[in-house]
Order: structure tokens, then sequence, then C-alpha cells
């Protein structure tokens, strides 16, 4: 069973490794055609919603006490996996 800082470790670098392809997502909205700037510009306000949410819920783990922290990971959990799924569904419009 991993430790709440070994949780905590794992979920910002996995915040952070996101928040980087995100970026050069950006770039490349930024760099779009007109006709396709909208459909970019969509796509990266759905990923900026989902990222304010699990970076909340990231932050209610660090603030949670040691035995409360376990039952705030599902949420946790779920936020990551729409996170994930939201860029994943973003990238693959766009390839």
């Amino acid at each position: 069973m991993e430790s709440k800082q070994e949780y905590q470790k794992k979920m910002e670098a996995q915040l952070q490794n996101l928040q980087t392809k995100i970026d050069e997502f950006k770039v490349k909205a930024s760099l779009a055609k007109a006709d396709a700037k909208d459909a970019y510009d969509e796509q990266i306000s759905i990923l900026n919603t989902k990222q304010h949410e699990a970076k909340l819920k990231f932050q209610e783990i660090q603030k949670s006490s040691e035995s409360a922290w376990e039952d705030m990971k599902s949420g946790m959990e779920n936020a990551w996996n729409d996170l994930q799924t939201s860029f994943n569904k973003a990238t693959a419009n766009f390839k």
C-alpha cells in the first residue's frame, strides 16, 4: 500500500507530465490555420476545465490528514482519468 507522500509524488509527476503535453498542444493550436483554430480552442477550453478539477482534487489530498487521504483518492483518480481521457480525445482529433 502506498503512502500519502508516495501517492502525492506520483500524481504530481503525472500532472506535470500532462501539463507539458497540454502546453505542446496549445502551441500547435496557436499555429493552426483559422479554420481549425475554433476546434483547437474548444478542446483547450475542455482541457483547462478538466485540468483545474484535477488540480483541485490534488490540493484536497495535499491538505488532508493521513487518515482521510485514502477516502479522497478515488475522487483524484476519477479527475485524473477524466483529464487524461479528454487529452487523448483532443489530440486524436488533430493528428
